[in-house]
């Protein structure tokens, strides 16, 4: 099975911090988001897996070779920002006969992925029930189960099964001929080639695509959504199993979950519930709660929450909440 991520979004939501790093590399939990993604689908990453790549697409490659080398790894350029379905276009020439799953690079997505090789069907979409689905795309169920339609933000709630941006493909040409198609008859939406439209022409075509609930999904696509993520994740165990005993022989105190790199210094601080300690950072005299704090930043003296702290960065006094990027420099009086 081949798996494609695209990551070549500039990552606008996510500013201050995709100014000096894609957001497929924002750490949570201990790890990068293009971390976790790969983590919970490693049973199927066994043939090529293809990231689409753009903005700091360097970085991204970089990283991959170095933490996954043992990937058959190719990287594609999404030179313009045309859509997600010309994004997947790009890599025609991957799409053969082999079955295709794809997963967009801003979601952490659990789901029973070593059940899709004795799948029937044409595809599968990934879905998750919501309350209000009219940000999401949605999938329409016919009364055989099948998907009829699906409708991207929605206007009303009459289908809440949010499409998760993870689909599977029996078969990859099929996927091929519908995206070549949509260039081709140039079929846009709002000005770009949306993997919306693309199914809709497989679905209008007879393909036959069910939908799969998953464990748990995770967006990671704004501040807010990754500390959200950060939380959900520790509190699913993805923490520091010696945190406690570490507090025990050091001067800080821990309040679960949390995780802590073990290079990271710790002196003086309360930190949890919910919090996340890159490499290297240092903490002296802190009060941290709900918040991130990347790699070789360094917090003295103040009570933080909610709060995303860059690699490199120096912040000292007072109480805030705040979203710092990398390499900056602040000090409250």
């Amino acid at each position: 099975m081949k798996v494609i991520i695209p990551l070549a979004g500039f990552g606008t939501r996510m500013r201050p911090h995709t100014w000096s790093r894609p957001k497929a590399l924002m750490h949570v939990a201990g790890n990068t988001v293009l971390g976790h993604i790969l983590e919970q689908i490693e049973a199927i990453t066994t043939d090529e897996v293809i990231f689409i790549v753009g903005y700091k697409g360097a970085e991204i490659e970089a990283w991959v070779n170095e933490h996954y080398a043992h990937l058959n790894a190719h990287f594609v350029i999404q030179e313009e920002p045309l859509g997600q379905a010309h994004a997947l276009w790009l890599c025609r020439d991957f799409l053969d006969e082999s079955p295709v799953f794809m997963t967009f690079g801003d979601g952490i997505i659990d789901a029973e992925y070593e059940q899709l090789h004795a799948q029937a069907v044409d595809g599968i979409a990934f879905v998750e029930e919501v309350e209000d689905p009219r940000s999401f795309g949605v999938a329409v169920l016919g009364e055989d189960g099948a998907v009829k339609q699906i409708i991207e933000k929605p206007e009303t709630l009459a289908h809440k099964l949010a499409v998760v941006g993870a689909y599977w493909f029996k078969n990859g040409r099929s996927l091929k001929s519908a995206l070549d198609r949509m260039i081709a008859e140039e079929i846009k939406t709002k000005g770009e080639y949306y993997l919306a439209d693309a199914l809709g022409l497989l679905l209008q075509d007879g393909f036959k695509m069910h939908t799969m609930a998953t464990k748990f999904w995770f967006d990671a696509g704004t501040p807010t959504n990754i500390l959200e993520t950060n939380k959900r994740l520790l509190g699913l165990g993805y923490g520091s199993e010696d945190a406690i005993d570490r507090s025990y022989g050091e001067d800080f105190t821990v309040i679960p979950p949390v995780f802590i790199h073990e290079t990271a210094v710790i002196d003086g601080c309360v930190l949890g519930p919910y919090v996340s300690i890159g490499p290297e950072a240092h903490l002296e005299r802190v009060i941290v709660k709900h918040s991130i704090i990347d790699a070789n930043s360094k917090l003295t003296d103040m009570n933080l929450t909610e709060s995303l702290i860059g690699e490199k960065s120096e912040v000292a006094g007072s109480s805030q909440t705040l979203f710092v990027g990398d390499n900056s420099k602040m000090k409250f009086n």
